[in-house]
């Protein structure tokens, strides 16, 4: 059944330091009741391999010999979890070669059929319930670590324990409720009480025992919970995104301390404290990046969901007849695959989240036109939807906060207008008439006043501000801009940022339209006018060409926490001024960011860097201490390094160590410190045998 550690053991099996050391190729893929072969494919290669844009343009068939081809010959271990269907393993089995090299595959499954015909010789491990005693103590472990549980709650949380049925997962959801808290007999045996109630109605259902976490959350918690039901089935949920939907909703209650993204933050992790949402993956500083729901949390979420007519999911191939059910429904999720028909959403006049998903990696052809009866909608995300023009119904959702689309076309001035708009998000290879081709976001963000977020995964021209029948008045300000990926190395100038002065994040691409070997120069002087940034992403045109434009390196704001730098071509020597940034936390260099055989670091500098990545660069010899010259380093990633021929020295006393595909000598020392060394995480990618 659901929930009874399934996937929890294969993970400790597949993180365990002898089975990363043990295998060459390690690959994790989540199936679900709803797969795409495609997807399954893709998350294979992404895990054992280096995934390019080009993988995507493969046919399955193709991408199936190059996986085959991967895994030949090497001892590779395999997680297929969440398996509902013996289709997906006939869909990729072919992909796995059995060279009787050791290597293994690890399917999770409810079915006990499924299983047997997937391993036919080997019987399955069947998982068993716990039994009373085993359920009191990863209840006890649970709430009190390494402690032991007060006397005085030892018989309640018995009790509570037995009334679990076993089920690890109903436990550690319960004890999620009571960590909260610890030492109050009162609450304790009010749990107990409900937990002995629902079991005592139906014995079997889980959902009611889940339901009681659900129960005990804070009002506002309740909605954000619920809302994360919109994502699909196992969806790896991208936690910016998940604050920002958030926000839109009116979820996130402002205080005077705190920005809204923050107070998102903590809402989620109040709801991971309590063991309601996963954590899936990690950022460089510990922020979590992604998250998800356990299959029965979802199940919880829509069922909550249903009777409160929070949300509506419409999950189907064909998405006829979608008005059926969603009459008194407040939002609406499309779960669509590619073969979906065209039809007309409902006009629903009170729905505030309009929400499209695919179940696949493909943009779903003009398969969805809305009507103008949303008019309350705050959530517009249609980014999985192809539309050949603007919809310019979109202009007359006067209270939309967030809009994401998928853009082949111009987009309109007139999207200024929302002025409610908190954030946009711009998909897809749209091109502006006005410039020429070029894309130019014609947008006047200065005048929207609650704009948050502008994420455009195309480098765009912004428009300035300024114009020359203005003769230079100052606009209004877009004084609550926090974030803007991606623009031109030609939109950084002074009219730009002069206009967005609590700019924290900032996403530069050079480009040929503004190829100069000075044009990075220009960039820093203007990043005087952001005193707030915090994150700069900046990738420059892969051409290599002259270092004059690098002039002016020292003017780097003094706030930057994160700075990331690719294709820039730089000689080692001007890293000094980027080690002198007085509270630099990450830095990420990739593509040839810096080139030359020898780096030498300060011993002055560096003063606050946690997590360093080096990726895909001409380094030989990297002649530093870890001690002197990165004394706060915690994490150190080295990616693509294919000539460096040793760790600086005392790289074993850091946290973690990631080595993926470097030179032998580097992948050599780095399991030398994985075999000996205690205390520190290493993670080895090889495509050596």
């Amino acid at each position: 059944m659901g929930g009874i550690g399934k996937t929890t053991l294969a993970r400790k099996a597949f993180n365990d330091p002898y089975t990363v050391y043990h295998f060459y190729c390690r690959a994790w893929i989540t199936v679900s009741q709803v797969y795409q072969a495609r997807d399954l494919l893709l998350a294979l290669w992404s895990s054992i391999a280096q995934s390019t844009d080009k993988m995507v343009e493969k046919s399955n068939a193709q991408l199936a010999e190059i996986v085959y081809r991967r895994l030949k010959g090497k001892r590779y271990v395999i997680v297929m979890d969440d398996m509902w269907s013996i289709d997906a393993w006939n869909d990729v089995k072919r992909c796995f070669p059995d060279d009787e090299n050791g290597s293994r595959i690890v399917v999770t499954s409810r079915f006990k059929e499924l299983a047997t015909n997937v391993s036919p010789k080997k019987p399955p491990h069947c998982m068993n319930l716990l039994n009373i005693e085993q359920s009191w103590e990863l209840l006890e472990k649970l709430i009190f670590g390494t402690a032991s549980c007060p006397h005085e709650l030892v018989g309640v949380g018995k009790q509570i324990a037995k009334r679990c049925r076993g089920l690890p997962l109903a436990i550690v959801v319960i004890a999620g409720v009571l960590s909260r808290d610890i030492g109050a007999y009162n609450c304790w045996n009010e749990i107990a009480e409900e937990v002995s109630s629902v079991v005592s109605t139906d014995p079997e259902n889980c959902l009611d025992i889940l339901a009681l976490s659900y129960n005990c959350l804070p009002h506002h918690l309740k909605a954000c919970f619920l809302y994360m039901g919109i994502f699909p089935e196992d969806c790896e949920i991208e936690v910016s995104k998940l604050i920002n939907l958030w926000a839109a909703e009116g979820f996130l209650y402002l205080n005077s301390e705190k920005q809204l993204e923050q107070i998102g933050e903590d809402y989620l992790e109040d709801l991971i404290g309590r063991n309601l949402v996963l954590v899936e993956k990690k950022r460089f500083v510990g922020e979590v990046k992604t998250c998800r729901l356990h299959d029965f949390l979802r199940e919880l979420c829509l069922k909550e969901a249903q009777k409160e007519n929070f949300m509506h999911v419409i999950q189907r191939r064909s998405a006829k007849g979608v008005q059926a059910g969603t009459r008194n429904q407040r939002r609406l999720s499309f779960h669509l695959d590619p073969y979906s028909h065209a039809t007309t959403a409902p006009a629903i006049p009170h729905v505030s989240s309009f929400v499209c998903f695919t179940l696949g990696t493909d943009i779903v052809p003009d398969i969805l036109f809305f009507q103008l009866g949303f008019k309350l909608l705050r959530v517009l995300d249609v980014f999985f939807l192809h539309f050949d023009y603007f919809p310019v119904q979109i202009l007359k959702l006067i209270h939309l906060r967030y809009l994401a689309l998928y853009v082949t076309y111009e987009l309109p001035a007139s999207v200024s207008q929302l002025r409610n708009l908190q954030t946009l998000v711009i998909h897809g290879p749209w091109l502006c008439q006005e410039s020429g081709g070029r894309p130019t976001l014609l947008l006047e963000y200065w005048s929207m006043p609650s704009l948050r977020h502008v994420h455009v995964t195309v480098a765009c021209h912004l428009k300035n501000p300024f114009t020359v029948q203005d003769n230079l008045p100052r606009p209004f300000a877009s004084e609550h801009l926090q974030t803007l990926y991606t623009i031109q190395f030609s939109s950084c100038t002074k009219e730009v940022f002069s206009v967005m002065p609590h700019l924290k994040k900032l996403g530069i691409c050079e480009t040929r339209e503004d190829y100069s070997t000075d044009s990075f120069s220009q960039v820093l002087n203007n990043l005087v006018y952001l005193q707030e940034l915090e994150t700069l992403e900046c990738s420059f045109h892969t051409q290599k060409r002259e270092v004059r434009r690098i002039l002016g390196l020292a003017l780097l704001p003094v706030t930057l926490r994160h700075l990331s730098l690719s294709w820039s071509y730089l000689p080692w020597k001007y890293m000094t001024s980027i080690a002198m940034l007085p509270n630099l936390e990450v830095l990420q260099l990739k593509n040839y960011a810096f080139q030359g055989p020898k780096w030498g670091p300060t011993e002055e500098g560096f003063r606050s860097l946690k997590h360093l990545l080096i990726e895909n660069m001409d380094l030989i010899h990297w002649e530093a201490t870890i001690f002197r010259h990165f004394r706060c380093l915690q994490h150190l990633v080295l990616k693509s390094c294919k000539l460096l021929e040793k760790f600086p020295f005392g790289v074993e006393n850091l946290q973690r160590l990631e080595v993926h595909y470097c030179s032998e000598p580097i992948e050599n020392s780095a399991k030398e410190i994985q075999e000996e060394i205690e205390g520190i995480d290493v993670i080895i990618r090889s495509d050596r045998l």
